[in-house]
């Protein structure tokens, strides 16, 4: 028999632990990242999960700790998906959180990078995946903090690395959730297009 578990405590726990590295001076994607990118892919994966008929559970996990590696450790930041998986596992181990509910957050997170060639095989690693792309595009503002700020790209440069990260963003997007944000999308590519073409 399943062992009974505490979901509200456990998602505290895990809430509390991500924000507390999102301000840490440490991390190099700055503590905007909790505000501006976390918060809205949960937002995101909360919306279509319930459209979906997803598992909210799995979502909202996977959500808060998609990027945790990334932000805990600079180092992680180019096989995130793989070190956020494997801490995820680590960090719901200790809260006894069950096992094959461990496994499905950490295949969500494992498959939720546009860049990585990764087969998205369930429902709930389609809208994590979808959640965060969203969020590069609705959180414009924060991925422009990213470009010229952290990044330190100059004005046409940055507009064009960031277009193209932007284009990425959408092909990995599912229907439901292009259609929630199609007019955002074309906005912020028409602002970058003016800074190109100048």
């Amino acid at each position: 028999m399943e062992k009974r578990y505490d979901y509200q405590k456990i998602k505290k726990a895990v809430e509390t632990e991500v924000r507390r590295v999102c301000f840490l001076d440490t991390n190099q994607c700055g503590s905007s990242v909790w505000k501006f990118h976390i918060l809205s892919v949960v937002k995101h994966s909360l919306v279509l999960g319930k459209k979906l008929e997803a598992d909210l559970e799995t979502l909202e996990l996977a959500a808060l700790l998609h990027d945790y590696a990334s932000v805990l450790d600079k180092n992680f930041i180019k096989n995130h998906h793989i070190h956020g998986a494997r801490l995820a596992g680590e960090m719901l181990e200790k809260m006894s959180y069950p096992v094959n509910k461990t496994e499905k957050i950490q295949a969500c997170i494992y498959a939720h990078r546009g860049s990585v060639s990764v087969e998205r095989k369930t429902i709930e690693e389609k809208i994590l995946a979808s959640a965060d792309a969203m969020a590069h595009i609705t959180e414009f503002v924060d991925m422009m903090f990213l470009t010229f700020g952290i990044r330190g790209e100059k004005t046409v440069s940055g507009a064009i690395w960031l277009k193209e990260k932007l284009e990425r963003s959408w092909k990995k997007v599912i229907p439901e959730g292009r259609e929630m944000i199609y007019d955002e999308y074309k906005t912020v590519l028409r602002f970058l297009d003016s800074a190109i073409m100048k």
